[in-house]
């Protein structure tokens, strides 16, 4: 029965002053907080924690307000509303803007297979994905003619999406086109067929 009394070296310790020895070594075991693996392990979890909350906090608080078409939301599908494009269609509308990047002037000739005329038109430049770069421009005729001109409040950097609208209510249709630079000089051709 002596071997039940006995306990192994290795595995006992000693309480002395509220520090845990070890027979074996005669070091003291360092508190769980000290301990270089669980900080190991820790490390990265707290890590992964903190961003993960920084960037739900930054996702519910902040706005996307990159989508600048019509478009509207039926059961659980979006769907684009293209009456606009067809009301310029049945217009026989089309457009050539001429943008100088350097002096900020545009030029539109709109043509028409109808004689309306509008008293302004409504140019929006749409930047693919920031919305504090896009720009709204209105374009009045010249000596009543069919060629319209506005200016650019700020040079256009990089690739847009250009809309342009009539200004009034009861007369609503709409052009689009995808421009990329250079803007030096440039043509693009607005019209109503559908964006892909």
């Amino acid at each position: 029965m002596a071997w039940r009394t006995q306990k192994p070296l290795a595995l006992s310790a000693t309480l002395d002053k509220g520090v845990i020895m070890s027979k074996h070594t005669n070091e003291a075991i360092a508190p769980w907080y000290r301990q270089p693996w669980l900080w190991f392990i820790l490390t990265p979890l707290i890590a992964v924690f903190i961003y993960g909350t920084a960037y739900l906090i930054l996702s519910i608080v902040t706005h996307d307000g990159i989508v600048k078409e019509d478009h509207y939301k039926i059961a659980r599908g979006y769907h684009r509303d293209s009456s606009k494009l067809e009301a310029a269609q049945k217009l026989g509308l089309s457009g050539e803007l001429t943008v100088d990047n350097l002096t900020g002037d545009l030029v539109l000739k709109l043509s028409s297979s109808s004689d309306k005329s509008w008293d302004s038109l409504t140019l929006e430049l749409v930047h693919p994905t920031h919305q504090q770069y896009d720009q709204n421009i209105t374009l009045k005729p010249l000596a009543s003619s069919r060629i319209y001109r506005g200016n650019l409040p700020a040079p256009i950097k990089g690739k847009r999406y250009i809309t342009l609208s009539s200004g009034n209510a009861e007369d609503i249709w709409q052009l689009r086109a995808e421009i990329s630079p250079p803007y030096e000089q440039a043509k693009f051709i607005l019209d109503a067929g559908e964006k892909k």
